[in-house]
């Protein structure tokens, strides 16, 4: 009950693992956004691209980048859109601004 109580308020062992998880917690935050681009749905054309940004103590995003293209320029444009468009993130882990350059990735199965 001791671990229960202490994982629901915040502390102790439910705080270290949302600080070790967090960018675990922003990249799933970023695919709820994502959209696949028409075009590139219907043309089957898949690729990962690479964004950069940053978030400021509460979450919201303070600058976006692309860093590596995916080779199609619908799906950069997406890849930078869906950051602004998740904006807020869940706040990172002691209200410290936080950078992050992660992968996009468009595939279809």
């Amino acid at each position: 009950a001791v671990a229960a109580s202490a994982g629901s308020s915040g502390i102790g062992v439910g705080r270290s693992d949302a600080q070790s998880n967090y960018p675990g917690l922003v990249l799933a935050h970023l695919a709820r956004f994502k959209q696949y681009p028409g075009e590139a749905r219907a043309q089957a054309r898949g690729g990962i691209a690479r964004v950069r940004f940053t978030l400021d103590g509460g979450g919201r995003v303070t600058g976006v980048a692309l860093a590596q293209g995916s080779g199609h320029a619908d799906l950069d444009q997406e890849s930078v859109a869906v950051v602004r468009r998740a904006s807020p993130f869940p706040p990172p882990p002691g209200g410290r601004p936080q950078s992050f350059t992660l992968p996009v990735r468009f595939g279809l199965r």
